[in-house]
C-alpha cells in the first residue's frame, strides 16, 4: 500500500510537471507582429551562456535598448535563452525565483522590453544617459538611472524599493548598498562580503 501512494503521488507529480509550458515572449508582451524586443536594462554576465539572474556587475554587459530574440524558455529548467540580433551571439540567464522572489513570467517582463533605447533614455541628461551606457552608478543618479544601469535590486536582499536603500552584488562574494535620498543617490557604500 505504502509503495502504491509513493507511485501515485509520482505519476501527479510528472503531471504537473508536464503541464507547466514555457514562458512565451510574445505572451509577456502582447506582441505585435513586426514589434522588436529589446533589453530593459545593462545585462551583465561573464559567462554568456551562464548568466546569473541576479544580474552581478561583473565583465561585460548587454546594453540597454539592446534588440533581441527570444529562443527559449525551459518548460524543465529555468532557463532564459534569448541572443543579440546584431552579432548572432547567444546567452542564457538562469533565473531563480528564489533570489528574485517572483515568478519567470514577471522576470522576463522587467527584464526585456519593447521599448527603443531612446525610449528608455528619454527624459534623463546626457550627462546620465552617458553613465548608464557606461553601466556606471554615480552619486546624483535617479531611481529611473539606476534601473536602467542596474536592473533592479534583487528582492532577496531589497524586497521593498521605497525603504531607500537598494542593494546590488558587484561579485558574487561582494555588495554594494545604494543609498537614496529624495530620489537620487546620495552614497555608495561598497559593503564587503554578503553572509
Amino acid at each position: 500500500m505504502r509503495h502504491f501512494r509513493f507511485l501515485t503521488a509520482f505519476i501527479i507529480g510528472l503531471l504537473f510537471a508536464g503541464c507547466a509550458d514555457p514562458v512565451l515572449f510574445s505572451e509577456v508582451f502582447q506582441q505585435g507582429k513586426d514589434q522588436k524586443i529589446y533589453t530593459g536594462y545593462n545585462l551583465w554576465y561573464t559567462d554568456p551562456l551562464n548568466m546569473d539572474a541576479l544580474n552581478i556587475q561583473q565583465g561585460s554587459f548587454i546594453p540597454l535598448g539592446t534588440e533581441i530574440e527570444p529562443l527559449s524558455t525551459g518548460r524543465w529548467s529555468d532557463e532564459i535563452r534569448f541572443k543579440v540580433v546584431s552579432t548572432g551571439e547567444e546567452f542564457c540567464i538562469k533565473y531563480s525565483s528564489a533570489h528574485r522572489l517572483c515568478t519567470m513570467r514577471e522576470f522576463i517582463s522587467y527584464t526585456f522590453t519593447t521599448q527603443t533605447r531612446e525610449e528608455l533614455l528619454a527624459g534623463l541628461p546626457e550627462a546620465m544617459q552617458t553613465r548608464i551606457l557606461r553601466g556606471e552608478v554615480v552619486p546624483g543618479m535617479n531611481e529611473k538611472a539606476v534601473l536602467l544601469a542596474y536592473g533592479p535590486p534583487p528582492a532577496c536582499r531589497t524586497p521593498d524599493r521605497r525603504n531607500g536603500t537598494w542593494i546590488y552584488w558587484r561579485t558574487k562574494n561582494d555588495i554594494i548598498r545604494l543609498v537614496f535620498r529624495a530620489d537620487r543617490v546620495r552614497t555608495i557604500i561598497n559593503a564587503g562580503q554578503h553572509q
